[in-house]
């Protein structure tokens, strides 16, 4: 079909004319195919882009949780000290270890309406005991209540000192 219309295009404009569609339609397909050819190439480049990515991201996410992993075992150290640091403290200064029931009534009003507290965890709505060091049950009362102020909700539940064992 598309001969049918070159040989009609060459006996109305003539031989001249004719080339000069041909030689332009040449052109045209080659253009495609030249474009064609960058398209395939460009995306060749950006596949092999987001392999080097996945590699990248694959090691930082493995140095993230070697990170991770040794930033909790020096928690877990510094909390092991600082347990130690206060028993030595304990025994010289002669103060007393007391465990302190607390719990925040603002997040068990919220859980009983079915809702979240916007900043504390459910956790709270329940007793939580923290065991402190201190020379009175009145001390302790005060340095908890410093740390959680009863404005914001939270209840001391119960100061007892703890018996040492051995």
């Amino acid at each position: 079909m598309s001969s049918f219309w070159l040989i009609m295009a060459a006996l109305l404009i003539g031989v001249p004319g004719a080339t000069f569609i041909v030689l332009h339609l040449i052109a045209q397909h080659k253009k495609q195919v030249m474009a064609y050819e960058w398209s395939s190439a460009e995306v060749v480049r950006r596949g092999q882009r987001m392999d080097e990515l996945e590699k990248l991201s694959k090691t930082a996410q493995s140095k993230i949780t070697e990170l991770t992993k040794q930033k909790f075992e020096l928690e877990a150290q510094i909390a092991k000290l600082e347990k130690l640091a206060s028993e030595a403290v304990a025994q010289e200064t002669n103060t007393k270890t007391f465990s302190i029931g607390i719990f925040n009534s603002e997040v068990r009003r919220a859980h009983m309406m079915g809702e979240k507290h916007r900043q504390l965890d459910d956790k709270w709505g329940d007793i939580n005991y923290v065991e402190l060091n201190g020379t009175s049950e009145d001390e302790v009362r005060r340095v908890i209540m410093r740390k959680f102020p009863p404005e914001r909700g939270f209840v001391i539940e119960s100061v007892q000192m703890v018996k040492k064992t051995g």
